[in-house]
């Protein structure tokens, strides 16, 4: 203490109270950042994978159903009976490409999910180094200015009765 050179512990006092509110503010911001990226990750890794699984199952019985009609339209006991089966010959095409899109979609959100993941965790990393300072760091060292205040703030007082 004797080669301090505090002119107001005013001063102290205020830094110390932007401090503790710097850890708080930090601290609600990092839990933020933090439900933000789970969620994103959630929605990368879980909820598109399992929407374009859906959307292929219905494409299978999409194109089966197609199938199933077109068969039905080819299936006249005489050829002469048989009604047109070119729009549903188009409509089994058309399953095929929805089919084919969905599953090329179903591939591509397994890879994006691995990817946002491997990003996520990547990221994660050092936002638990922030976390950890908002957390521990931060508020042990105003806990330490605090001290360092009430002393002062003591050796203040002592001067003030000498005098």
């Amino acid at each position: 203490m004797a080669n301090s050179n505090v002119r107001s512990i005013e001063s102290l006092e205020a830094f110390h109270a932007g401090l503790t509110g710097l850890s708080s503010d930090w601290e609600k911001s990092v839990q933020e950042i933090r439900m933000l990226v789970q969620r994103a990750e959630s929605h990368f890794t879980e909820d598109r994978p399992r929407y374009w699984k859906q959307q292929t199952q219905l494409a299978e019985r999409a194109l089966n159903e197609a199938k199933d009609n077109l068969a039905q339209k080819r299936s006249a006991a005489r050829p002469g009976d048989r009604p047109a089966a070119t729009e549903a010959s188009r409509k089994v095409q058309k399953m095929e490409r929805r089919l084919r899109d969905c599953e090329l979609k179903r591939k591509q959100a397994k890879a994006w999910s691995i990817e946002i993941s491997r990003q996520c965790d990547q990221f994660l990393g050092p936002l638990a180094d922030v976390a950890e300072h908002c957390e521990i760091l931060l508020p042990a060292a105003a806990t330490e200015l605090r001290q360092m205040i009430t002393e002062l703030e003591k050796y203040a007082e002592q001067g003030k009765r000498a005098t």
